[in-house]
């Protein structure tokens, strides 16, 4: 088992928990086998989920689910970085809010980023991907 930290993107863990979705098993073996299970996710990622709820039985399934999970909350730092990547790549790349909070949250943990939306990120200088 692997002991590197990384960051999971939200479209991850969704994979990681639906058992029907084609990436289940792949998505499963990286995130409790090669990487461990010492995986962190944003708060904003956090909230997606939950905001996807449409029941109150979901919302204790996700928030069961999400329990071995670490989470780092949005802060000034976080939040300050965001508006950066915000003003640099908005217009050129067409980054979403959440993506660049998920993003700002990776750069100032120094961490990697593990996200099949390769392509929502790429472009963030600085920013670390989990190698697929």
């Amino acid at each position: 088992m692997g002991t590197e930290k990384i960051i999971c993107d939200t479209d991850v863990l969704i994979d990681y928990f639906d058992k029907n979705n084609s990436r289940n098993g792949s998505t499963t073996v990286l995130l409790e086998r090669d990487i461990g299970l010492d995986n962190i996710i944003s708060s904003i990622t956090k909230m997606e989920l939950l905001f996807g709820a449409t029941n109150k039985s979901d919302l204790h399934i996700i928030n069961k689910k999400l329990s071995r999970f670490s989470i780092v909350l949005i802060n000034e730092r976080i939040n300050l970085t965001a508006i950066n990547l915000i003003q640099n790549y908005k217009l050129s790349h067409g980054l979403a809010l959440a993506d660049a909070l998920i993003a700002a949250t990776v750069l100032k943990t120094k961490l990697k980023l593990f996200s099949y939306n390769v392509k929502d990120f790429k472009f963030i200088t600085d920013l670390s991907l989990y190698p697929l």
